[in-house]
């Protein structure tokens, strides 16, 4: 098996970025209010047509489209575990939800109990490989790591305090986080208990379109290391599963004081993310990348060293027109972002390498000081010596004979403790790498059924893509084929056809005519949005000054300065929290 898997290029072909929709549906409130749907999806044909109110319809096609009656483990099979299995061979990897708030992105990545999301399902999926596919001559490390881009601040999810860090950036291995808290896990649910544990400290609010909005944005990785012991190789692929914070505007969401304040920040960084799609989409010779953390964060997977699936969630509601055609806008450019994914060999980071390094060292340690309890001890000092002695020497003093031998005793034991802590740590550093697959014949035959049955699914998943592809390329020259393979029986039908395929020409001009049109208000209105969003600040600014200076002694300024008033508490809690 491991050289079947080597065989294969360490350098994979550029790809495009995956681009996937999912259209939730209608939410009780929608409904209840009367909008209507205005989105329509055709999941074989890979499209999604837009109903336009004023105008013509927008109709976008992509790698794959999820309607409502899509569940999660369908987009999971179908896109995503082809991503993790490459992963598990060395890649790295990036999965992120894209949208406006309240469309579904969160309950996309991490899901219910009830029905699982993508986050927890990559986590089994790893598990599983490792406990019954994976060779008994690989061993496995895999460590976590949680963190939150919240107001532009980057925070450890995972540690007491949540620190704030800082991001690193390297030529060759994209952004690391120095500080940044790594627990190495053994099993699914321990990785599902760190999900949770960062889940309880992460931002979150109430606003009039999400009752429990997501402040921040969320980066959890997941580091996969694996040594083949007869080749002594290492492989470390790594996994970004980002929660992005949804898209929105003051009018809809009513946010005031903080909560519009972390909008701020959040379309800040979104808006860069935008621009760097877009940039990556002309081929740009510039690439912002370092106008936001969140870009910094993303640049590895978007035309770098990764495969990547953007995942782009929209709502159906009329009301949502604008903020739906800006998504798949977006989610359309993506689909032109090429990357160099290269598999990760033998990297000089590896941890899998320091434990086995340190397991090294210790054992020798442990070797030497059994070695040097064999070896005969001298007597210690005073000992009376067995050859006949004069009677006026045998005045030796008893009291430092039994002291000496006291501490003689008091040190060996003192080298047992020595060892025995060494081979505890040996055990706790050991107990950190799992070995892959099991024995017995049982599990042999569980492999390989296991084996068969992923090779299946992924053959089938295959297979619709091709088939989506193929049904796009024939909606898109199935008019160049007709036009080429025509022939006419008289000029005046061609003369008729001609005009058919010239009003077709004006319709697409007009077509690409109302696109200007409405790209350019949809810029000049979130130009505004900015604006009002700046002003709403700025007065909200004024009016803590004004108060500061006007009823607060100087010497309590500063503390009045770190306060915020938190509408759902309905209580003064500090701007920027300690948590």
């Amino acid at each position: 098996m491991e050289k079947s898997a080597s065989a294969r290029p360490r350098t994979a072909l550029n790809e495009c970025v995956k681009v996937v929709v999912r259209c939730r549906p209608l939410s009780n409130r929608e409904k209840n209010e009367g909008h209507d749907e205005v989105v329509q999806v055709w999941p074989e044909r890979g499209a999604v047509q837009v109903l336009n109110p004023k105008g013509q319809d927008k109709l976008f096609t992509y790698d794959a489209v999820y309607d409502a009656n899509a569940d999660t483990q369908t987009i999971y099979d179908e896109m995503v575990r082809p991503l993790v299995a490459s992963v598990l061979d060395g890649f790295n990897g990036c999965v992120f939800a894209y949208g406006q708030t309240g469309t579904g992105k969160t309950h996309t990545m991490e899901g219910t109990p009830e029905d699982e999301g993508i986050i927890p399902r990559a986590f089994r999926h790893i598990w599983q490989h490792i406990e019954t596919s994976a060779s008994r001559d690989v061993t496995h490390l895999v460590s976590c790591s949680y963190v939150e881009l919240y107001l532009e601040d980057v925070r450890d999810l995972l540690s007491k305090d949540c620190k704030k860090l800082t991001i690193r950036g390297q030529e060759l291995n994209g952004f690391y986080i120095p500080e940044m808290t790594s627990i190495v896990c053994k099993s699914a649910a321990e990785m599902a208990r760190a999900l949770r544990t960062g889940n309880r400290v992460r931002a979150s609010g109430r606003t009039d379109m999400n009752e429990h909005s997501s402040r921040s944005h969320a980066v959890f990785l997941v580091t996969v290391e694996s040594q083949h012991k007869p080749s002594n190789r290492i492989r470390v692929g790594k996994l970004n599963l980002v929660d992005l914070a949804g898209s929105e505007r003051q009018r809809k969401t009513g946010a005031g004081g903080e909560r519009l304040r972390e909008a701020a920040r959040i379309n800040q960084a979104l808006s860069s993310l935008g621009n760097v799609i877009s940039a990556l989409a002309e081929n740009s010779p510039h690439v912002p990348y370092r106008d936001s953390k969140l870009t910094r964060i993303l640049q590895d997977s978007l035309g770098g060293n990764s495969k990547t699936i953007m995942i782009a969630a929209v709502g159906p509601a009329a009301y949502n027109y604008d903020e739906t055609i800006t998504t798949l806008r977006y989610a359309h450019r993506a689909k032109a972002i090429k990357n160099k994914p290269i598999r990760n060999e033998d990297p000089k980071d590896a941890k899998l390498r320091e434990y086995q390094a340190e397991i090294e060292r210790l054992r020798a340690l442990i070797s030497q000081r059994r070695a040097a309890e064999k070896r005969p001890r001298r007597p210690p000092r005073g000992t009376p010596d067995p050859r006949p002695v004069p009677a006026e020497e045998d005045t030796i003093d008893t009291a430092s004979l039994e002291s000496e031998h006291i501490l003689a005793e008091s040190t060996i034991e003192q080298e047992k403790c020595k060892t025995e802590e060494l081979e505890q740590q040996i055990r706790q550093l050991e107990e950190r790498l799992v070995s892959g697959g099991g024995d017995g014949d049982l599990l042999d035959d569980l492999r390989q059924s296991r084996a068969v049955l992923d090779a299946r699914n992924m053959e089938i998943a295959e297979r619709k893509k091709r088939e989506v592809e193929m049904q796009q390329k024939i909606d898109l020259e199935e008019e160049t084929t007709a036009s080429v393979t025509q022939t006419f029986a008289s000029l005046q039908q061609e003369v008729d056809h001609k005009t058919q395929r010239l009003k077709k020409c004006v319709t697409k001009y007009a077509a690409l005519r109302e696109e200007m049109v409405e790209l350019r208000e949809a810029h000049d209105g979130e130009r505004r949005e900015h604006e009002a969003l700046q002003a709403a600040l700025v007065a909200g600014l004024r009016r803590r000054l004004l108060l500061a200076d006007s009823f607060v002694p100087l010497a309590g300024r500063a503390q009045v300065a770190r306060l915020a008033y938190d509408d759902d508490q309905d209580a003064w809690t500090r701007a920027v929290p300690d948590r």
